[in-house]
């Protein structure tokens, strides 16, 4: 820190900083930092979220590299021109910089390539109007088995905005941080993160103050919200780009005010490109979105104002406002109906007694045939694509066969092809596998209802278990200790009356600890009798007691340690961590299975690296922030005997890396 600049300091190991960080992560200002233009060259230089990056940002960081990709979004926000003069050369207009590095490099007409399957929605109305809005139906959305409902839902407020006053639509406030608390509060619904997108800061410091009202009343729901993966936001259209959230719970803010009358005046959207930031607000949600809304769209006129955002708030708020996953269509899309071998299946399935419908999903991308749930009338039993419209459009194998179905099944959907050419041939024995096909979807809907019971009932006694322990959720279990109560005094350690008494503490110390050290398991049996020490004879007593009970032994390095008759040491694939400092292990006393268990899970999180690396990580997943001569040599041990039994590999530059 004292000593050099970063900056000076990558000038000097321009060879070694390639090997060490091959991939820098890096703001372009951080570019201009700490990357003298005199460095060598960057093979290629990535910018994301390039419609947010001003051209005159960027070609410093440009000019370090070789390549250049440019990923972004013309549809989404452009850089935020409040702090920007508006001097324009209009006699060298052409000269000027458009709104961002995107723009520039569309206008150009530099090679491009359109990402067009979109994955964040895991139901489809989610980005359902965005893409009939925004992007011409040129996304390929999946479809969900659900599809006939909507996971948009418009709850109407009675309540008014404070135009005049404090520009505040406090009713909606209030039902924004109510639905947070209550999914907060119920251990179900808690399990998916939360986000605010709200039209202005004004509504967006309101929520704020009131949510962290609720949480001063409330500590244990904050002290949740705080600790989880996605802690709740609350964010303004401005600055809610990049982000994602689970559920999406939207407040419009604007409305009628006290007099019932609506003002032409959105705020954001009445600006040029203000549909833009109506695109991103409503496209964060992954599995669902509830629009707060005073407003109806019944009271936007479209004929006092000719602002696009404003437009699409009113055909957004129709959409939400349905409850039924149906856009409509402005005639750019082709739907394909005039597959005659689709239309004759859905024939044939509709005999069986069953409704089917075809051409599922709001995109070009399409599920052939859906067969409808008979006991749930908006959900498919079962899915079936054809070699039709599909196929042709996916540009290779694995789109077709593997990356689509796969989605498709990450969804909900249960899947079945049928070949055009197996119809022609024998269609009485495509429609048996149909059918077939039906039945095993019904069986297995009722046995996933049945195991679904199952584990609500087991859950009842795991909720007693502190789950707070297993942090990693893998390989990584609590170590449990015995009580070991005092027993009697050290004279009576030696009679022969207590061996009964010892063989008992013994068993129960194997059964609960194990792989337990011997030097670990006898200083607990013999601290019961308050003996600090042991010698050749108490240890002579504790081996023959130890002989009486069923275990098996394995050797690290010359330290013995005992195993339970049942656990097997070469498939043992836990590590166990002390929940208390006091109850922490000496290193020495941990097995080498447990201690290689820590370094495959060190290996898994953070990859490859070096011996010295791996030792320092492993150590510290059983809490031993530094390192020492014995950490050194007894993780060290697990580490080479890994090695020498092929479960851990070593790569030419020296980095370990796990086998599996």
């Amino acid at each position: 820190g004292r000593m050099m600049s970063i900056r000076k300091l990558f000038n000097e190991i321009p060879a070694l900083l390639r090997r060490l960080c091959p991939c820098m992560l890096m703001s372009p200002i951080s570019v201009a930092q700490y990357i003298d233009p005199s460095f060598p060259k960057f093979d290629l230089v990535v910018f994301d979220e390039a419609s947010q990056l001003p051209t005159s940002e960027a070609v410093g960081t440009i000019a370090r590299g070789e390549n250049v990709v440019v990923v972004g979004d013309p549809n989404q926000l452009p850089p935020t021109s409040f702090f920007k003069s508006n001097r324009i050369d209009e006699e060298n207009i052409e000269n000027e910089d458009l709104e961002s590095l995107l723009d520039d490099c569309l206008s150009i007409s530099m090679p491009q390539m359109y990402l067009k399957w979109h994955y964040r929605s895991r139901h489809e109305s989610l980005i359902a109007y965005s893409n009939m809005k925004y992007y011409d139906n040129k996304l390929y959305t999946f479809p969900s088995p659900n599809d006939r409902v909507s996971a948009v839902k418009l709850v109407h407020i009675d309540g008014y905005y404070d135009k005049g006053g404090t520009k505040q639509n406090k009713a909606e406030a209030e039902a924004v941080v109510n639905e947070i608390i209550r999914r907060l509060s119920d251990e179900q619904l808690r399990t998916k993160s939360i986000g605010v997108v709200t039209f202005n800061i004004i509504q967006q410091n309101l929520i704020e103050d009131m949510l962290a009202d609720e949480f001063s009343k409330k500590p244990e729901l904050e002290k949740y919200d705080s600790e989880s993966a996605e802690p709740v936001f609350v964010k303004n259209l401005e600055n809610v780009q990049g982000d994602e959230r689970d559920v999406i719970l939207f407040s419009v803010g604007y409305g009628p005010d006290k007099d019932g009358k609506v003002s032409m005046n959105f705020g954001p959207l009445n600006r040029d490109g203000g549909w833009r930031r109506l695109n991103v607000a409503i496209s964060r949600a992954r599995q669902e979105m509830i629009v707060y809304s005073t407003l109806t769209p019944e009271q936007i006129d479209l004929s006092r104002t000719r602002a696009l955002g404003v437009e699409g708030l009113k055909g957004f708020l129709k959409f939400a406002g349905q409850n039924r996953n149906i856009v409509i269509h402005d005639g750019k899309v082709s739907v394909h109906n005039d597959n005659r071998v689709i239309e004759e299946i859905a024939k044939e399935i509709e005999k069986l007694g069953y409704k089917v419908n075809c051409n599922i999903g709001c995109s070009e991308y399409k599920i052939d045939i859906g067969i409808v749930d008979p006991e749930n009338p908006d959900s498919y039993l079962l899915g079936i694509l054809a070699d039709g419209e599909n196929c042709k459009n996916s540009a290779t194998s694995k789109d077709r066969f593997v990356l689509q179905p796969d989605v498709l099944a990450g969804l909900g959907w249960k899947i079945m092809r049928v070949w055009t050419l197996d119809w022609l041939d024998d269609s009485a024995r495509v429609i048996e596998k149909i059918k077939s096909e039906i039945e095993n979807a019904i069986s297995g809907k009722n046995t996933k209802q049945k195991i679904s019971e199952q584990n609500k009932t087991q859950n009842l006694e795991f909720e007693k278990i502190d789950t707070s322990t297993q942090i990693e959720q893998t390989r990584q279990r609590k170590y449990e200790t015995v009580d070991s109560q005092i027993l009697g005094s050290s004279e009576s350690f030696y009679t022969a009356a207590a061996g009964v008494e010892i063989q008992k503490l013994m068993f129960k110390i194997i059964s609960v600890q194990a792989p337990i050290s011997k030097k670990a398991l006898y200083k607990s049996v013999l601290s019961a009798y308050g003996i600090s020490r042991s010698g050749n004879r108490a240890e002579a007593i504790l081996d023959g007691i130890l002989g009486r009970i069923m275990h098996s032994e394995t050797s690290d390095n010359g330290v013995i340690f005992v195993w339970q008759p049942e656990q097997k040491p070469d498939e043992y694939n836990v590590y166990r961590v002390s929940e208390q400092n006091e109850n922490r292990r000496n290193i020495d006393d941990i097995s080498s299975k447990e201690i290689l268990n820590a370094a495959i899970q060190v290996l898994s999180e953070q990859g490859g690296m070096q011996k010295f690396d791996l030792i320092k990580e492993s150590a510290k997943k059983f809490g031993f922030t530094r390192t020492g001569a014995l950490i050194d040599t007894t993780v060290g041990f697990a580490v080479d005997n890994a090695i020498k039994n092929g479960k851990l590999v070593v790569s030419q530059d020296g980095k370990i890396t796990d086998k599996t």
